[in-house]
């Protein structure tokens, strides 16, 4: 930086050369007023682009004063020389306050530079904490404009600090707005006592991403992760509260039976039976059991894709030789790839979905995604944008039969009319197909929509947890060689 006498001497030496030129006014080189006024105008905004409204802030709105005072002049009339006079001081002013903002670059260059960080990430959006430097940052300029160096260097470096706490400020907001905002609302339904446990780790969850964010600021991806781990705890502090409260209100005896309820529908699902004869760890142990089979069976599947692949080798190695292959032989060839084909694609298909998105299973020759986690606006058929992550994957999943034939299925449960809910559920299998059409997953005529209403339930319609499973969409896809 450079010493106290060698800025003086460069400031007083900008203040000698605009003292001169507002000394000896340039006359306008044409006697166009509204050019004048123009030109100023442009000159003025083309300042501020470079921030000389903020780095000499009591010169700029002179010239822009004196703008107005041009533009009222001009508006009503007035003496060509009195507006002329007005453009003078305002570009006279404006020089000055362009060579007072040359000395504020070199004074405040660090200074500066913070404050560019902080806005180039959003600080001005934070409110009054920016508006408090900001009004500690003009304060320095001003003492440059007032030729007082000494208070502008002496808290340069203050106003520095604070622009670069406004700058991670800025970050944690960016970063971290949604997983604050979602524990605030979490205090505000003091889920703390209703479940403590749930409540502290979501806390030191969102409190670590804090601390990180703030010690290590642009490292953007860490940061991120953390915060979706932050959000995804207190999401499950908003779950287990739910389920608190619904626990608080039940007898044992109802809470035992609701468990059961829910590893009934878990055994349905798994084919393990009714074992509601059981205890709570032995029906554990049995679902547990059957998803490891379900793993076995999908590595089988694997193999069994394998073995596929082999005969293929075996055959084409069989057919090479062979002059004039049957219709027979090529027939049961094109069987053998087809069913190979689609193996590969019900194994690709099912890994692009979680167990909450969808259930992914052969039926025949056709490929069926149960959508779970689709959701509606009650009695509505309208997809909300939460729908559009789920049905992205819909399509690539679609995509990757090629041109295949689709339906889409709409089931309700039985609540209300039996009329009501063909309608919606037709209506609902219409949002997704017009979706997928819109989306160019595949032509018109290739998808299908299908209402059945509350016709194919899956569990009884006696309790909640029955009737949503049974108001769900079915994506059935058919390729066009069948395996």
């Amino acid at each position: 930086m450079m010493t106290t006498n060698r800025i003086f001497l460069l400031f007083s030496v900008f203040f000698i050369v605009s003292a001169c030129a507002s000394a000896q006014m340039a006359s306008n080189p044409t006697n166009n007023p509204e050019q004048w006024v123009s030109q100023l105008e442009a000159d003025l905004a083309d300042a501020r682009s470079q921030d000389v409204n903020v780095l000499s802030p009591g010169l700029y709105d002179q010239a822009q004063s004196s703008l107005l005072i041009a533009k009222q002049a001009l508006e009503r009339g007035g003496k060509l020389s009195a507006i002329e006079k007005y453009v003078a001081e305002g570009n006279d002013s404006l020089k000055k306050a362009e060579e007072i903002a040359q000395v504020s670059r070199t004074i405040l260059g660090e200074t500066n530079n913070a404050r560019t960080k902080a806005l180039k990430v959003g600080a001005d959006r934070l409110g009054e904490p920016y508006m408090a430097v900001e009004r500690q940052y003009l304060k320095l300029t001003k003492s440059i404009e007032n030729d007082n160096l000494s208070y502008a260097q002496k808290n340069a470096l203050e106003v520095q600090g604070a622009f670069r706490k406004l700058e991670i400020m800025a970050i944690k907001k960016s970063a971290l707005g949604n997983a604050r905002k979602m524990m605030a609302d979490a205090d505000k339904a003091k889920l703390q006592k209703i479940a403590p446990s749930a409540y502290g780790v979501a806390e030191t969850a969102l409190n670590e991403a804090e601390i990180y964010a703030g010690q290590n600021p642009y490292e953007a991806e860490m940061i991120s992760q953390k915060n979706l781990h932050a959000e995804f705890m207190a999401r499950r502090l908003m779950a287990i509260s739910e389920s608190s409260k619904t626990f608080q209100s039940m007898t044992p005896e109802s809470s035992a039976i609701y468990v059961e309820n829910l590893f009934a529908q878990l055994g349905q699902a798994l084919n393990t039976g009714d074992m509601r004869d059981k205890t709570v760890d032995a029906q554990l142990g049995a679902l547990a059991a059957a998803a490891g089979t379900m793993e076995r069976n999908n590595l089988s599947l694997e193999k069994e894709k394998t073995n596929f692949q082999h005969e293929i080798a075996v055959l084409e190695q069989q057919l090479t030789g062979v002059q004039g292959v049957s219709q027979e032989q090529a027939d049961a060839k094109d069987r053998l790839s087809a069913k190979s084909a689609f193996n590969e694609q019900f194994n690709t298909v099912q890994r692009y979905f979680d167990a909450d998105e969808a259930e992914v299973y052969k039926q025949g020759g056709n490929l069926v995604i149960r959508l779970r986690g689709i959701k509606f606006p009650v009695g509505q058929a309208t997809l909300t944008p939460e729908n559009y992550t789920l049905l992205s994957k819909v399509q690539r999943a679609i995509q990757t039969f090629d041109q295949p034939k689709v339906t889409i299925e709409g089931h309700t449960d039985s609540s209300g009319s039996t009329q009501i809910n063909h309608e919606l559920s037709l209506k609902r299998a219409g949002a997704v197909k017009t979706y997928l059409v819109a989306n160019k997953t595949l032509p018109e005529n290739h998808i299908q929509a299908a209402g059945f209403g509350p016709d194919r339930p899956l569990a009884p319609n006696t309790t909640p947890e029955g009737r949503a499973i049974n108001r769900r969409i079915d994506v059935l896809i058919s390729p066009t060689q069948a395996p």
